[in-house]
Order: C-alpha cells, then sequence, then structure tokens
C-alpha cells in the first residue's frame, strides 16, 4: 500500500473531534440529572450574579423612590408586594443581593488570605512560631464569631464595608485551624522531603509546595464558609450596623419589615428566603466540590 493510500485512509483530525462534543454534553447531563440538587443549586447562583452585575435589567423599578401604594400585597404588577413608604420589595431584594453578597465575599477573600497564610506558616515553621499563631487562635475561637465581630465594629464604625471587615476577621482563626492542619498533612509527604533535602528555601517551598497542594482543601472550606459570612453580614445589618436606609440590603430589610409581619408578612418573608436560599445553595455547590475533590 502506497503512502498516499494510507493517507486517504486516515482518518481526518476533525472528524475524529467531532463526536467528543455529544459526549461531553451526555455526560454533562448524567451528572446533573444524578445530582439534582447542586443542579438547581447552581442556577439559583447564576441568577445570583445576574443580579449582582446587572440588577437593572433584573429590576427596572428604583428601589428607593416610591412606585405604588403602602403595603401593598404581592400580585402580578409588584410581585414581591410593597413596603411602608410604597418600595417595590423585589427591587429591593434584587439590588439589595450585591451590597449582601459583595460584603460576604470580601469577607472571605480576608479570612482566607490572611488565615490561609498564616496557619501555613505555622504548620512549616513549627516551633515558637507555631505555638504563639495556635494559643492566639485559640483564644479567638473561645470568643463567638458574632461577638467578635460586633467587638470589631465598635472599633471600626458602621457601614456595609466595616462590617464585611469585621466578618472576615472573625472568619481568620478558624481559616488557620484548616489551613494549618492541612500544612502538616503535606509537609509529611515525601516530595517535601526532597525539598528540604535540595535546599529549598522555606518561603520557596511554602509557595511552589504547600500553597499548590493546600490550595483545593482550602477553598472548599471557604466556599462552605462563605454561607456562613453572607448569613452573618445579613445578622448585622438586621442589628443595624450594616447598610444606612434607604440603601437596599436584606438584613436591613428584614429589620424593617418585622414590626409589620403580621400585616405585611411579604415585606420580611421574601429577603428572608432569598437569604436562606443564597446560603442554602453555596452549602450545596460547595459540598458537591468537596465531594468530587475527594474522590
Amino acid at each position: 500500500m502506497t503512502s498516499d493510500q494510507r493517507a486517504e485512509q486516515a482518518p481526518h483530525p476533525q472528524q475524529t473531534q467531532r463526536p467528543q462534543h455529544p459526549q461531553r454534553a451526555r455526560h454533562a447531563l448524567r451528572v446533573l440529572g444524578a445530582r439534582p440538587g447542586v443542579a438547581l443549586a447552581s442556577l439559583f447562583l447564576l441568577l445570583l450574579v445576574g443580579w449582582i452585575l446587572a440588577p437593572n435589567l433584573f429590576a427596572p423599578t428604583d428601589p428607593i423612590e416610591a412606585v405604588g401604594p403602602s403595603l401593598a400585597p404581592p400580585s402580578s404588577h409588584y410581585w414581591f408586594g410593597t413596603d411602608l413608604n410604597g418600595r417595590d420589595v423585589y427591587s429591593r431584594v434584587v439590588h439589595g443581593a450585591r451590597s449582601s453578597l459583595l460584603a460576604g465575599l470580601v469577607a472571605i477573600a480576608i479570612s482566607l488570605v490572611c488565615g490561609g497564610l498564616l496557619g501555613m506558616v505555622a504548620g512549616y515553621a513549627g516551633g515558637i512560631l507555631d505555638a504563639v499563631i495556635s494559643r492566639a487562635v485559640e483564644v479567638l475561637v473561645s470568643i463567638p464569631g458574632l461577638l467578635l465581630s460586633l467587638a470589631i465594629i465598635s472599633a471600626l464604625g458602621f457601614g456595609v464595608d466595616k462590617v464585611a471587615i469585621a466578618v472576615g476577621i472573625s472568619g481568620i482563626p478558624g481559616m488557620v485551624r484548616i489551613a494549618r492542619a492541612e500544612t502538616l498533612r503535606i509537609i509529611g509527604l515525601p516530595f517535601m522531603d526532597a525539598a528540604a533535602t535540595s535546599g529549598t528555601r522555606r518561603v520557596i517551598a511554602i509557595l511552589t509546595h504547600v500553597v499548590p497542594n493546600a490550595s483545593g482543601a482550602i477553598a472548599v472550606v471557604a466556599g462552605i464558609d462563605l454561607g456562613g459570612a453572607i448569613l452573618a453580614v445579613a445578622s448585622l445589618s438586621f442589628l443595624g450596623f450594616g447598610a444606612v436606609p434607604p440603601q437596599p440590603e436584606w438584613g436591613s430589610q428584614i429589620n424593617e419589615g418585622r414590626t409589620y409581619i403580621a400585616s405585611a408578612w411579604w415585606w420580611t418573608l421574601f429577603p428572608s428566603l432569598v437569604a436562606a436560599l443564597t446560603v442554602l445553595s453555596v452549602n450545596r455547590v460547595s459540598r458537591g466540590i468537596g465531594t468530587r475533590e475527594n474522590r
């Protein structure tokens, strides 16, 4: 057989790649069918991302100005009803997602960066440094997170940004313990002994070996803690430390409507329901990712 005949019989590269797309689509559908909870939670989180990026697209009504009668019940015109001032509750929930969710993300970023680095340094260095960091973390862990956040807010002042910083600082001790435990597991592996034998500096070893191998487990824990951070931000805003009225925010909306819960139940119900679904969705997706990482 000549080379030209073999070239004609050989499959074209594009022909061999075409069947991969239907196979990937079928595989994705099987995964979503096997785990409908993760699929629904992911769709809800995508909706929240849309609320953050383009709130006017989902709720064009002004969330601050009155658009209807006072305390109007849910209807086709006002999906979530109106509040005492005639403002659209649905619009306020959609526009309030940005401040509530971004505050939770900032809090997790603070605890992840600070707590993760401190935990890795403590686990890798050991000795006196590990003892000092561990004892300080034990003292902070003994204080309830919400109480610690309130103490920090009293020093920083009120506002959503201050609430995010306070929640992030209160989450550092837990992240330090997770990162330290993961670092201790990693430094016992053979490749870390090889790095120490080759004379690799501690800072380089942490950045090149510990951080990449510990980032997966720490990221999963951070995702699970994100739900708690969102709930903590809403709780502090409910107590009056977050957004300043009339700015929309989930916790402050729940606080505003609690007095009228008997006559205007929708004012409190819908912000509470959205906040609860957000926390449940974040936890469900994070646990699904964690289960996949452990396989």
